[in-house]
């Protein structure tokens, strides 16, 4: 294993165009289905981009519609698909034989070069591209012989496209796609190792990588807006974040879906920025906002919304998002809709007085939550930290700071019990039944206890995962929210 250096491929500075019809004439061999469908690449998110679908009549099929820039487009045909590049004003005719197929695939026309260049690519290295194929190289290689064997593989991807025979026909958009492609695609391959390896195996850590195999990996690569019409970019973006993100955490696992978003989409803002920055919070939020807790999905498209300027991502994933905002959970006869502020969730919480008390009653104070129970022993092995904690703050700082300690017990009796042998009676105290089941583990997606939260004065939550009372850093991070 050693150093190398990327070869310099040809970027593309920008392409702005009107929008002009492109006109494609699809002939069939034989008609094996009744329509024909091209899906437009956008968003970079399949299921909001634009299809165009026509119908199959005496074994041919048309289209025309509109395009702004050079794209990728994904033409379908009978549970078959294959990729073609479209430009404004292009006019195509594609021959498609028994099945769609790289392999059989005739193209002819105006812009028909960018196609046909597709088609020799992937009919040869179509194995190097596919997901599949790339996750079982990664399970049976070791790091070392798999870098040398996609090293190799991307020298002859672009030693196949310097010689292509109509490269001086390609647009300065299609040779700047293809230099993406190839080069992301390798890059992409390196930093999935890591993390394919790690989600296979039932440990807690991802392994990191040699060091020497990301040297070449820079911000400045990251950060590439004109490269996201290529998927291996895409690719790249996401193993990039989620590598960095597992570097942050110390190479530990996650073992709760919403303190791993919020972690990934700090990371991103953190690393990326531009479209690069909006499309990766939008396709992981797409992705994963099913899995994590009402309070993330609300503040994780709070973040996409404040980011995006037009707003066209904050619009598509509106609906999904919304959905999961106001799904609370089983058990909602002991709640109410969630109150404006991000952390001001209305669970009704019982009290050591017999009243109920909700989050958005302690605003005004900085409150930091320790999620407990009685059978959890790391939580009360924290509980000496905590009273040492409570120690440092001088009386007017513990006017404006509320240790809450929220058991998930199953009873009254099993709580307070357990309260009073812990010695926990001058903090405030609360109860959200229920175990596993309680309303509160399910509207956080708790997954493992203890687990402490800090909310700053306005009831916001400005952090899903704070730290424990054993660690003397916590202390400034609630002095800091405090403020005067």
């Amino acid at each position: 294993m050693f150093k190398r250096l990327l070869p310099l491929l040809l970027l593309f500075s920008g392409f702005v165009s009107d929008a002009q019809n492109v006109r494609i004439q699809c002939e069939f061999s034989a008609a094996d289905a009744d329509s024909c469908s091209i899906r437009i690449d956008n968003y970079h998110i399949k299921e909001y981009e634009p299809v165009f679908t026509a119908k199959v009549n005496n074994q041919q099929c048309q289209f025309s519609f509109a395009v702004e820039h050079p794209c990728v487009a994904e033409l379908s045909y009978h549970n078959k698909s294959v990729n073609i590049w479209l430009e404004p004003n292009d006019s195509l005719t594609i021959k498609i034989g028994d099945e769609l197929s790289y392999k059989t695939l005739g193209v002819d026309g105006k812009g028909s070069a960018h196609t046909v260049l597709l088609k020799s690519f992937y009919t040869r290295f179509g194995d190097d591209f596919n997901k599949d194929s790339v996750k079982k190289h990664i399970l049976s290689t070791v790091v070392d012989p798999f870098e040398n064997s996609i090293y190799t593989a991307r020298e002859n991807q672009l030693e196949f496209f310097n010689r292509a025979n109509a490269k001086e026909k390609f647009s300065a958009a299609f040779a700047s796609y293809m230099g993406n492609l190839i080069r992301y695609h390798y890059l992409y391959q390196l930093q999935a190792y890591a993390i394919i390896v790690a989600n296979e195996n039932a440990g807690l850590t991802v392994t990191p990588l040699p060091a020497i195999l990301l040297e070449d990996i820079t911000p400045e690569l990251a950060n590439n807006d004109e490269a996201l019409t290529c998927e291996s970019y895409r690719n790249f973006l996401y193993y990039y974040i989620i590598y960095n993100t597992s570097k942050l955490n110390a190479f530990e696992k996650f073992k709760d879906n919403s303190i791993s978003m919020e972690s990934k989409i700090a990371c991103a803002n953190q690393s990326i920025q531009g479209k690069a920055n909006i499309y990766f919070i939008a396709s992981y939020l797409n992705d994963n906002v099913a899995n994590v807790s009402p309070y993330t999905a609300k503040h994780m498209y709070g973040i996409l919304s404040d980011n995006e300027k037009k707003g066209e991502y904050t619009k598509l994933l509106k609906a999904k998002c919304e959905t999961r905002i106001k799904d609370k959970g089983e058990g909602n006869s002991a709640s109410k809709k969630s109150d404006e502020a991000d952390g001001g969730t209305e669970v009704k919480i019982l009290g050591t007085n017999g009243k109920y008390f909700t989050l958005a009653d302690l605003k005004g104070k900085v409150v930091y939550i320790d999620f407990w129970a009685s059978w959890c022993g790391p939580c009360r092995g924290q509980f000496p930290y905590s009273k040492e904690l409570h120690k440092k703050f001088s009386p007017k700082q513990l006017k404006n700071v509320t240790f809450l300690y929220i058991s998930i017990d199953k009873t009254e009796q099993i709580w307070k019990t357990a309260m009073e042998q812990n010695g926990l009676g001058e903090f405030t105290n609360g109860l959200v039944p229920g175990d596993w089941g309680s309303e509160i583990v399910k509207y956080f997606k708790i997954s493992s206890i203890p687990r402490y939260m800090l909310i700053d004065k306005k009831g916001h939550i400005v952090d899903l995962n704070a730290k424990r009372p054993s660690d003397p850093a916590v202390f400034e991070d609630i002095i800091h929210l405090i403020g005067d």
